[in-house]
């Protein structure tokens, strides 16, 4: 538009080269109006090519975030995923340890007592079966352990007042502790019960106890107290909401770092020397807590102590202790019976047969259900079948029901160390002697089974 004024006074003044020269001047000025236009228009492109780049590379950057979050999630959920089948298989594998362990105790703790029994005027030898049978028993905890971690012991909730269950330890932390750790018990007013096993929370504390004893070797204090929480819909989402007792156990030991109390349930997972913990204290008291509907939390720093927080559900019925029955002693009498005994393993079965037969039974042993259903159909009446309850041809459940054609009506118990029965809290209606017994559990258990009218044998089930 500038050259244009130059083109009209270039026409006035007139002349063919005049002319001309005012004609290339609009030519040249639309040429150059051209160019301009379609510079702006290339710049306008361009920009909003930026734009759109720009805007493709942010949610480009976006998915790529987003990516990123969901591998990392998917591998957090693969390991998630490892770690639940790697616990899985360790259960199987503690289950079917447990049940052939547990034989082999049953059979080791019965002979040990009847020993015991039959060598009363030495002592030497009294003493060194008396060690055994110790070493024995603690056997058995070991065995406990591994089925607390693996979820698959039976467990026998019911309302409990948890201050009382630790007031009735205090004497024996006062003794495991020692006199340099001092012992500080507190409990929140209008508390209520819990519902749990009461002997697994009173074992489950000693095992914290003693971790928080070795993590305090020069002194210190050691706190357990119980309180009352809720958790909402939105809180700690591995529980479900409602009202929980909790028993936390604090010391001002060394605490740990934080790869310790990554693997701290690891099952066998122990800083301490070799010796001195099996590793299963932290994975069995995680196994009681989730087996009775709550969970565990540790809260751990090094310098400053550790806190256990046992999260248990919260009873709505009153609590109420039912004190175990005591056991009898081998040497008590008792009336008449006619028993048949059961179990593949020949150790258990020759055990059952001599301790029963030593207190007045008359007694059939065999070692298989096949036998014992031959037994049966020839020498009935029987008073009583005492079965195993995992065998290899038929389990005792069967063979009862088996029994129970041949002999309606039959008393029947069953014993067994294997994790399955274990944490379906055995069979309904059939009463339950868990492996490894003592000598004296097992008469008084046969004889409140053969004392039993047909209508209550079922409710010995649960006791």
């Amino acid at each position: 538009p500038a050259t244009l004024p130059l083109a009209l006074r270039l026409l006035i003044e007139g002349g063919a080269v005049h002319a001309a020269m005012a004609a290339m001047v609009v030519v040249f000025a639309l040429a150059l109006s051209v160019a301009a236009y379609n510079v702006a228009r290339s710049l306008e492109r361009a920009i909003r090519l930026q734009l759109e780049l720009s805007r493709r590379t942010a949610d480009l950057s976006l998915a790529n975030t987003r990516l990123e979050a969901e591998i990392s999630e998917r591998r957090a959920a693969e390991d998630q995923l490892r770690q639940a089948q790697k616990m899985e298989a360790l259960g199987q594998l503690t289950g079917g340890i447990a049940h052939d362990f547990n034989n082999l105790l049953t059979v080791v703790i019965g002979h040990i007592e009847l020993a015991q029994q039959w060598l009363p005027n030495q002592a030497q030898a009294g003493a060194m079966l008396g060690s055994a049978l110790v070493a024995a028993e603690r056997g058995a905890r070991l065995t406990q352990g591994l089925l607390a971690f693996a979820r698959r012991q039976r467990l026998d909730p019911k309302p409990i007042d948890v201050p009382a269950i630790v007031d009735r330890v205090r004497e024996l932390l006062r003794q495991t502790i020692g006199p340099g750790i001092r012992l500080v018990i507190e409990a929140e007013d209008a508390l209520g019960p819990a519902e749990a096993d009461p002997n697994q929370l009173e074992l489950s504390i000693l095992n914290l106890a003693l971790n928080a004893r070795d993590a305090m070797p020069d002194g210190g204090t050691l706190m357990i107290r119980s309180e009352r929480r809720s958790v909402g819909p939105a809180e700690r989402r591995e529980l479900p909401p409602g009202d929980y007792v909790v028993v936390a156990i604090s010391d001002t030991g060394s605490g740990m770092d934080k790869d310790t109390l990554a693997r701290a349930f690891e099952p066998f997972f122990t800083t301490k020397e070799a010796g001195r913990g099996s590793g299963l204290g932290l994975s069995m008291v995680q196994g009681f807590a989730a087996q009775s509907g709550g969970a565990v939390q540790i809260d751990s720093a090094l310098g400053r102590g550790t806190t256990v927080a046992i999260w248990l559900p919260r009873a709505h019925g009153a609590a109420s202790e039912r004190g175990a029955p005591e056991p009898t002693d081998i040497s008590e009498e008792h009336a008449p019976a006619r028993i048949l005994v059961c179990d593949d393993d020949r150790g258990v079965l020759s055990l059952v047969g001599t301790v029963l037969r030593d207190v007045g039974y008359t007694v059939w042993e065999a070692d298989d259900p096949a036998t014992a259903l031959h037994i049966l159909e020839e020498r009935a009446p029987i008073d009583l079948l005492l079965t195993d309850y995992a065998m290899p041809t038929m389990n005792g459940d069967a063979l009862i029901k088996r029994a129970s054609h041949y002999q309606p009506g039959i008393r029947a118990l069953l014993m067994t160390g294997h994790a399955d029965a274990l944490r379906k809290g055995g069979i309904a209606g059939i009463p339950l002697l868990k492996k490894p017994f003592k000598i004296g559990q097992l008469t008084e258990r046969v004889s409140r089974v053969l004392a039993s009218p047909a209508e209550v044998r079922a409710a010995l089930h649960s006791s």
